[in-house]
């Protein structure tokens, strides 16, 4: 137990440090951008401290890319050509099936997380703050069926943290 929780702060710590750091530097009031690469590094050492809550990994592999994919759709990222919309078609096709069959609710809320996001991708329109505010509560859906996992109250706030975390990086 101690050891799990330990890996939270640790990946919490990961996620807040850049803002602790560079908060000297940028104005008030705006978050420290992470690159992607620094995103799914952080959601990966997140996701695998929640092994002793989230027993499904079906469950915690959907929540990762749900995370990553709604940074990646709150920021602007769009299919650019023909190929990549029908790949999209094809992955979120993929994922309905999936999310037909998924039990467990964590699961569920991450899939559909994954969709609204891969969805907001494929459109070609620029993402809007309507967009935005779907992509967010569906986070903080995610985020509270995790809490619901969770053992203790400092676990809840940490999850808390590391989903307010998240979707500061969606204005960047």
């Amino acid at each position: 137990m101690k050891f799990r929780a330990l890996s939270i702060v640790a990946a919490l710590a990961a996620l807040a440090l850049p803002v602790a750091v560079t908060a000297t530097v940028a104005p008030a009031g705006a978050a420290t951008c992470l690159s992607g690469t620094d995103v799914k590094q952080q959601v990966s050492t997140f996701v695998r401290s929640l092994r002793d809550d989230v027993k499904s990994a079906d469950a915690r592999r959907a929540a990762a890319a749900a995370f990553v994919q709604s940074v990646k759709a709150a920021r602007g990222a769009k299919a650019g050509t023909p190929a990549e919309r029908a790949a999209l078609g094809q992955q979120i096709k993929a994922l309905a099936k999936q999310l037909r069959s998924a039990t467990n609710v964590v699961e569920r809320k991450a899939l559909v997380a994954e969709i609204a996001a891969l969805v907001d991708q494929k459109k070609a329109a620029h993402t809007t703050s309507d967009d935005v505010k779907t992509l967010r509560t569906d986070i903080h859906a995610l985020g509270r069926a995790i809490q619901h996992r969770t053992n203790t109250t400092a676990e809840d706030r940490q999850v808390a943290t590391f989903v307010h975390n998240l979707l500061a990086q969606f204005a960047c």
